[in-house]
C-alpha cells in the first residue's frame, strides 16, 4: 500500500515529498482534503475518478490531476481495480523564478488546479524523472536535496514543453454551455484517436448541424479545425524533442494520412515537418 497521505492534517512542508504505491478500493478511505502546497498526482497504471474542486474527472494511465494550494480534492478507486499511482508535493519556494520568467507567463506553473494527460510518446521519459525523484528522495547524500530541486524544475519544464501546463480547454463556465464544454473536454482528451463529427455532436447530445453552429459560435473554431489545431501542436513538439519519424509522429497524433499531415503542418507553421525539425539545430 502507499504510504499515509503526508497531507492528512499537515498544512506545510519543508522540502520536496513524493511517495509512490498502489490504491484501490481496498486502501483507507480517502476524505476530501486540501493543503497549502502543490501537488501532481500521476497514474502509472489502472484507471481512477479523481474528485477536483467541483468535478469528477476519471484518469488513466498517463493521466495526471495538478492540485494548487487550498483546493479540495480525493481519488475514487473502481472495485477490483487497482491503481499505480505516484504523488509529488512541493511549494513556490522550490522553483527557479529566472527559468519561467525566461519562458513567458502562459509557461508558468499555474495558479489554479487542472487535470492533464502526458502525451503517449513523452510517458517513459516523465516516468523516469519521477523514478529519479523518488530514488533521490531517499537522501542518498548531502547532494540529494539539491538534485530534488533540480528534477522538479525540469518536470515542471517538461510538462510546460509538451504543452500539459500551457495547453488550456476552452473557457466555457456558462451552466448552458455545458454539453459544448464536455463535448471540447471530450476531443483534448481523445485527439489521437480518430474522432468525428458524429461522435463528438453525440458527447454534447445535439444534432451535428447544431453542434456545428453553437461549437464554433463558442470556440471560434469548427470541430475539424479544433481537433486538427490540438493534433499539429502536439506533434511540432515530438518533430523538436523526438527522433520518431514524420509518419509515426502523424499516426501517434492522430493523422491516418502523412501527406495530409504535412500539408496541414505546412499550412499552420510556414514548414515542412522536416523543415521544422531541422530548426532545433538552428
Amino acid at each position: 500500500m502507499i504510504e499515509k497521505n503526508p497531507s492528512s492534517g499537515q498544512k506545510d512542508i519543508s522540502h520536496i515529498r513524493i511517495i509512490r504505491g498502489k490504491r484501490s478500493a481496498d486502501s483507507p478511505l480517502q476524505p476530501d482534503h486540501y493543503h497549502q502546497y502543490y501537488e501532481i498526482f500521476y497514474l502509472f497504471s489502472g484507471s481512477c475518478r479523481f474528485l477536483l474542486k467541483d468535478t469528477l474527472y476519471t484518469l488513466e494511465k498517463g493521466d495526471l490531476a495538478f492540485i494548487a494550494p487550498g483546493e479540495l480534492h480525493h481519488s475514487v478507486y473502481y472495485p477490483g481495480i487497482t491503481c499505480e499511482v505516484a504523488a509529488l508535493y512541493f511549494k513556490s519556494d522550490f522553483l527557479f523564478p529566472s527559468l519561467f520568467s525566461y519562458l513567458g507567463e502562459e509557461n508558468m506553473p499555474p495558479h489554479q488546479s487542472f487535470r492533464g494527460t502526458v502525451p503517449g510518446l513523452y510517458q517513459e521519459e516523465f516516468e523516469g524523472l519521477l523514478t529519479r525523484m523518488l530514488s533521490e528522495s531517499r537522501q542518498i547524500d548531502e547532494l540529494s536535496s539539491s538534485f530534488m530541486t533540480c528534477f522538479l524544475n525540469e518536470l515542471l519544464l517538461f510538462l510546460s514543453r509538451h504543452s500539459v501546463i500551457s495547453e488550456s480547454e476552452p473557457d466555457l463556465v456558462n451552466a448552458k454551455d455545458a454539453d459544448i464544454m464536455a463535448s471540447a473536454k471530450y476531443i483534448y482528451r481523445n485527439f489521437t484517436k480518430p474522432l468525428t463529427l458524429q461522435e463528438a455532436a453525440d458527447v454534447a447530445g445535439l444534432s451535428t448541424t447544431y453542434f456545428s453552429r453553437k461549437f464554433k459560435l463558442l470556440t471560434g473554431m469548427g470541430f475539424k479545425e479544433y481537433l486538427n489545431y490540438i493534433r499539429l501542436k502536439h506533434a511540432a513538439a515530438a518533430l523538436l524533442t523526438t527522433d520518431s519519424s514524420i509518419t509515426d509522429i502523424a499516426l501517434e497524433y492522430g493523422f491516418n494520412d502523412s501527406s495530409y499531415f504535412k500539408d496541414l503542418f505546412k499550412k499552420e507553421y510556414g514548414k515542412s515537418p522536416r523543415e521544422y525539425r531541422k530548426s532545433r539545430g538552428q
